[in-house]
């Protein structure tokens, strides 16, 4: 069976992509799979370096006004429409799967044209732009949400498979994560994280949260705050640290293992991103969300209102955060073991660490209906 999977730009895009991959490699020995992207996006790093073949296409996002940039777009999407047919000639692909992202359209699109098998997944609350293109033309829709189908016509096929994560988030041991971050039983550990990049607001928060916290010998944070602003915080944090503070906090740029950075935690302070989601709540962890303000249709708020309807979160706008908000969230879980447990199994409840297997059960059923029409 050859398989095609499609999407990228980010890395929400494409680390479900490559645990799909994974997964069907898994179900399957006589399995090829190719990954078409675009060489400026993440894929075209990400694929190759976990051992998948990668095929680059053109294809642009598309604006949501008409304009010059509309049309330069469209053209672009017809160009990678025709790259990607000219890649179905030679692979001959049973099936192929848009992860979304701009890329997934002419590629997706060009598989409908051709009568090729779809599927197409949705990482957000809210399906992208061109998952709701795409959604009333492929074969199957995955989503990541349970109340999801009336964004899709009704005569779609629309499952509920949850957004696959990547494996090392489930295999990490407890113990040797809190002994790599140098965890006191004594203490409560306050994870905060913006996304691979950090997130500013969030940062500054933190560090105007700090004075209140000072104090705390229970409380230790692990604070990835971004490459770019490393530095900063750290400047800030050590210009109003005092030698008899009794609050441990580590700051870090980046965090190379965030299945350990989890397996540490106790509460979250992230964003809501689709990834975040998916990875926090197939471990069960509880967190206080800062949806990123900008996100297309506002998707962060609405994945993280899911969370906060079933207890799994607590919300705060990024609007409204600041250090007493930040501290005032935070003081009022950290130290209640009761919220945190009834928290976290919200968030367990919510959770599908199979997803990847869903998801590849799908594809495998969308993959075999052709060859049964076929031999018909």
């Amino acid at each position: 069976m050859r398989v095609i999977i499609s999407g990228g730009g980010t890395a929400g895009h494409v680390y479900p992509g490559l645990a799909l991959a994974k997964a069907l490699q898994k179900a399957r020995n006589d399995l090829e799979i190719l990954f078409v992207g675009t060489s400026t996006g993440l894929e075209a790093t990400l694929v190759p370096q976990a051992g998948f073949d990668f095929k680059a296409i053109e294809a642009r996002g598309l604006p949501r006004k008409p304009s010059f940039k509309a049309l330069v777009s469209f053209i672009s999407a017809g160009r990678g429409t025709i790259e990607a047919v000219s890649v179905f000639r030679r692979f001959k692909p049973d099936v192929v799967v848009g992860m979304g992202a701009y890329v997934s359209l002419p590629v997706v699109g060009g598989a409908v044209l051709r009568q090729i098998p779809t599927v197409i997944h949705e990482q957000n609350a809210v399906p992208g732009l061109v998952n709701k293109v795409l959604g009333r033309v492929v074969g199957a829709i995955a989503v990541s949400y349970p109340d999801m189908r009336g964004y899709f016509p009704a005569d779609r096929r629309v499952e509920f498979t949850g957004n696959p994560i990547r494996e090392e988030i489930l295999s990490t041991d407890k113990s040797k994560a809190k002994q790599a971050f140098d965890v006191n039983a004594s203490r409560r550990v306050l994870l905060v994280f913006g996304g691979s990049r950090g997130a500013k607001k969030i940062n500054e928060a933190v560090v105007e949260a700090y004075d209140r916290w000072r104090h705390n010998d229970g409380l230790q944070i692990i604070h990835a705050t971004g490459k770019i602003n490393y530095e900063s915080v750290q400047r800030a944090i050590d210009k109003i640290k005092l030698p008899e503070d009794k609050l441990k906090y580590t700051a870090y740029p980046y965090l190379d293992n965030m299945g350990e950075a989890y397996a540490a935690a106790d509460l979250l302070v992230c964003r809501s991103g689709a990834t975040t989601v998916a990875e926090i709540t197939a471990i069960g962890l509880p967190a206080i969300m800062v949806p990123y303000p900008y996100a297309t249709d506002n998707h962060q708020e609405k994945n993280g209102r899911e969370l906060e309807r079933l207890g799994a979160a607590r919300l705060i706008l990024d609007k409204d955060l600041d250090g007493v908000s930040l501290s005032k969230a935070v003081d009022g879980l950290i130290l209640s073991e009761d919220a945190l447990l009834q928290m976290a199994e919200a968030s367990r409840q919510f959770g599908r660490p199979d997803a990847d297997k869903a998801l590849a059960d799908l594809v495998f059923e969308i993959a075999e209906s052709r060859k049964h029409s076929t031999e018909k």
